[in-house]
């Protein structure tokens, strides 16, 4: 080896590979998380399956059938395994699977002298549902679970025979049976369920976080408990809106990855100071940005709170123009007064606010001013002296003249 060369670097061998990569003997490229989960559940409960009838001679000593019998099933196991490794058909495989705890539950518990015998197997007959229903889901599943109750009476109906059939147990054997027989498919049940839960509660919380993004979380909270109406009407808030000037003549010139990665960094920086400052965010269309101070929540500084929303939105859009080398502005609006507010739609929940005080905001952001904030008469009579207002008389759109005002600085 020269000196200007250096060792090969290999990757450190460790037990989890090969293991990880004998569970995923089952994913397929498409595969989400939870499917390839399922899948490598139903493997390991296929290994579990091959080991399980080994302890069967075990349990039945006097029996000459037990030995072979274990070895067939085992040896089933194994095939169906490598068969699912080979084929990636993973219904299949579990069908073979289950279908094969239909054959050996019965079989093994009459060898051990039925089911008050050595090697009792009520319990691990349930596995048949239970793994029925984690890997084909509850409809395809609910076939089976007849299925095991089907063969639980042929457990009763044939346990008379199998007691005759055999020798008597001796205590040790009958509690190690009963023990091994109940403790260990339990388990494999417990497991079962304490991964259904796991992702139950995971779906749980990422639909929670959907619903969150989408809906004030104290109306989520009430939709969640069955309220299937939720309108109200909040008499005092501020509406606040944002709006870039020059937007739509700059959008039609600049590439479209760029006009949403902006607007992403933008809006993405204001939806972080309306939760510092308390406000809700409502909803965005096309380059306007929408928030209120006052609903669901209700708060008697909603003009405050809003003020300071919107000189925050100002002192973001500085340093978004700096990042991003672009001259665009960013006028806001505000008006304080009763609205309106609600839940609509079933497909894709909306909480939305109508009111005069919602159009008159609007209309403050449109007859506003770039790099200012414009306020209605309505929320300049609720701030303090700490703002100094310069009033502005505008016929305004829709509504006539009428005297507004600019926050100074």
């Amino acid at each position: 080896m020269s000196g200007t060369e250096s060792p090969v670097t290999r990757p450190r061998w460790t037990p989890a590979g090969p293991l990880l990569r004998a569970l995923s003997i089952a994913d397929q490229p498409g595969d989400d998380d939870d499917t390839r989960l399922r899948k490598r559940v139903g493997v390991i409960a296929g290994a579990a399956t091959i080991v399980a009838p080994l302890t069967l001679p075990v349990q039945a000593p006097e029996n000459p059938w037990s030995v072979p019998f274990a070895i067939g099933l085992a040896a089933y196991a194994l095939v169906n395994l490598l068969v699912l490794a080979r084929t990636r058909a993973f219904d299949r495989y579990v069908v073979a699977l289950i279908a094969g705890g239909v054959v050996f539950v019965p079989a093994a518990t009459f060898l051990g002298g039925g089911i008050t015998g050595s090697s009792p197997g009520l319990v691990w007959g349930f596995l048949v549902p239970a793994y029925a229903i984690m890997a084909l889901g509850p409809r395809r599943a609910a076939p089976w679970f007849v299925v095991y109750l089907a063969v639980v009476v042929a457990m009763v109906v044939l346990d008379p025979i199998a007691r005759a059939a055999s020798a008597p147990a001796g205590y040790a054997l009958q509690v190690f049976g009963v023990v091994e027989n109940t403790v260990v498919p339990l388990s494999i049940v417990f497991a079962l369920l304490l991964y259904t839960d796991t992702r139950r509660r995971a779906a749980e919380r990422r639909v929670d976080e959907l619903l969150t993004n989408a809906i004030p979380a104290s109306i989520a909270a009430r939709l969640k408990h069955g309220e299937r109406r939720i309108a109200e009407r909040y008499p005092e808030t501020t509406v606040l809106f944002a709006d870039i000037a020059g937007f739509t003549p700059w959008a039609q010139a600049t590439v479209p990855d760029r006009v949403v990665e902006l607007l992403d960094d933008l809006f993405t920086r204001f939806d972080a100071l309306a939760a510092t400052h308390g406000l809700e965010k409502i909803k965005t269309i096309g380059d306007a940005y929408m928030a209120v101070a006052g609903a669901p929540v209700r708060r008697a500084d909603h003009a405050v709170a809003s003020v300071g929303l919107a000189l925050a939105m100002l002192e973001a859009v500085v340093a978004w123009r700096a990042a991003h080398e672009i001259g665009l502005q960013v006028r806001v609006g505000l008006a304080s007064g009763p609205v309106v507010a609600g839940v609509i739609g079933q497909q894709r929940l909306s909480f939305d606010l109508w009111g005069e005080t919602v159009n008159l905001a609007a209309r403050m952001e449109s007859s506003g001013v770039p790099g200012r904030i414009q306020v209605a008469a309505s929320t300049a009579a609720l701030l303090d002296d700490r703002w100094t207002l310069e009033p502005r008389d505008l016929d305004v759109k829709g509504l006539g003249p009428m005297r507004t005002y600019l926050i100074a600085g």
